[in-house]
Parts: structure tokens; sequence; C-alpha cells
């Protein structure tokens, strides 16, 4: 018999700390200095920058984005890990969203086998969050991941999920409740109005099974509810906010694919006066063995 022939591990991870376009008054890109791209056969990439003040739209003291790609004890059969961070200091967007810290870390680790990845975003966080000046502190749900079809089985090195992550049913169950949460938590407030249209492309597909087969990817986030803002004149829905004047922002985006994972800690998308859109914290991950 012909020996199995090893497993190649190509990388594939980037990084981005802040970038964007603006379209009206004027037009221009917002430029992503400390954007990163791991190279296909791993190792290790770091970007730094000190802040700058762009059109007085945008401003940040500080950047920096880190991405690595190594086998953890290759003789013995360990996993490829791939490691994404991104990170923004002191972030200003028009006033309104502001930022002492904004942290995206994303680790991604594929089996010996060549199987499903175990994946982790423990470290991802807000450090003084404002909307409008007010403190805001989302809680982050780091237990997206926790379960699967092969986390209880005994052995560590086992511990791989067996099916992809959009067939994963703890994962999907936990998706739903969020939907559901937000859901919820906005007909109370609005005479049980359904939920905005602009907030439903986090959830579209899972209101029943059938709205889940077939689907090659899924938008959720790490946070379940914004925390109300008293005197807040604009709208909370689930982890996306609504200011008059400013535009729509979603918090912690996490976008799933069977082959990707993307995490955008925020993404504003700008409306009337200044109009565009702005992303801060952004890192993603999409390994695969070969053969």
């Amino acid at each position: 018999m012909a020996d199995t022939p090893a497993k190649t591990f190509y990388y594939h991870a980037d990084a981005n700390a802040v970038g964007g376009y603006i379209s009206r008054p004027f037009q221009g890109f917002v430029p992503s200095h400390t954007s990163i791209s791991l190279p296909l056969v791993g190792g290790f990439i770091e970007k730094q920058r000190a802040g700058r003040k762009w059109k007085n739209i945008v401003s940040y003291t500080s950047e920096s984005t880190h991405v690595s790609g190594s086998r953890r004890d290759e003789d013995n059969g360990g996993p490829w890990t791939t490691q994404v961070s991104a990170t923004i200091e002191g972030l200003n967007i028009l006033d309104v969203i502001t930022a002492d810290r904004i942290v995206s870390q994303l680790s991604v680790s594929h089996p010996p086998n060549g199987g499903q990845p175990t994946i982790s975003v423990v470290g991802s966080q807000f450090i003084n969050l404002r909307i409008s000046g007010t403190p805001v502190a989302p809680v982050i749900r780091y237990d997206f991941f926790t379960d699967h079809d092969g986390s209880a089985e005994g052995d560590p090195k086992s511990r791989y999920p067996r099916r992809p992550w959009l067939e994963q049913e703890n994962f999907l169950s936990k998706v739903r409740a969020q939907k559901a949460g937000a859901q919820d938590a906005y007909a109370k407030k609005h005479d049980n109005a359904p939920l905005p249209e602009w907030i439903r492309h986090h959830f579209h597909g899972l209101e029943s099974e059938d709205g889940l087969k077939g689907r090659d990817f899924i938008v959720c986030s790490l946070i379940d509810q914004l925390p109300e803002i008293p005197n807040f004149p604009g709208v909370i829905c689930g982890s996306g906010i609504y200011v008059p004047g400013f535009g729509k922002v979603f918090f912690a985006e996490l976008i799933v694919t069977n082959h990707q994972y993307r995490l955008s800690m925020v993404r504003a998308q700008l409306g009337s006066p200044v109009a565009g859109a702005v992303t801060a914290g952004t890192a993603s991950s999409n390994g695969r063995p070969y053969p």
C-alpha cells in the first residue's frame, strides 16, 4: 500500500485596524495603513502606527495588527494554529462613537487529520466605549464556539468538531436565541413591532429550520443586546444602533462560513450629512489543509 501523503497546510489570515470610504460631502478613502496578510506558509507579521486625524471624520491615537501561523508540536501531530488580532486606540468617529481601546482577536486551530477547526474569540474587547459621550458596557459572548459535536470527547487531541460550524446545532441555537432576544427586547419597547429591516440581515434565514438549510454563511454578533442609553434619540436593537443624522453602527459583528471566520468590532454605515462606511478592528482566518 502507498504511504498516506503528508498534509500541507495553506495559511490564510488578515487583519485590519481601521479603514473605509467617504462618499459625501466629498469622496475619499479612510487609509488602512496597518492592514496585513499572513504568508501562505505561515510565519509572523505585525505592524504598528501612530494615530492620525482624517478629515475631521475619523481619528485615533494608535493602531496595530498581528498575524501568525505555525504548527504546535509538529513531531507529535499537533494542530495548525492561526492567531489574528487588530487593535485601535483612541477611536473617534464624528464624536459619536468613541473608545479608548478596541481589540479584535481570533484564534483558529485545525486538527492534524485536516478536519474542522476549533475557534476562539477570547481577548476581543471594548474599553470605555461611548456613544455620544455616554459610557456603554456591552457584554461580550466568548462561548459561541465552546460547544460542538466533539467537545465532550475525553482525549484533548480529539476535541475538534466533526461537522462544519454551520451544521453545529449548539452554535446555531445560540444564534437563534440571539435573534429571538433582540426581537423580544425591541418588541417590548416598540409596541410589539417586528425587527426593523436594518437589523434583520443579522438574522435572515434563522426564523425556521428550513431557513437554515443550504446556507453558506451566517452573520451574528458577540453582543446579544447593547445596554439602553438614557435619553437616547436613536434606536438600539440587538448589537446595532441607529443615530439620526449619523447613521447605523454594528458592533462585534461575526461572519461564519464553512471555511472562513471574520470578526469586525465596529462597522459604521454613515448617513447624512456625511455618508460612507468605516470599520475598526477586523480579524479574519480561513486556512486549509491539503490533501
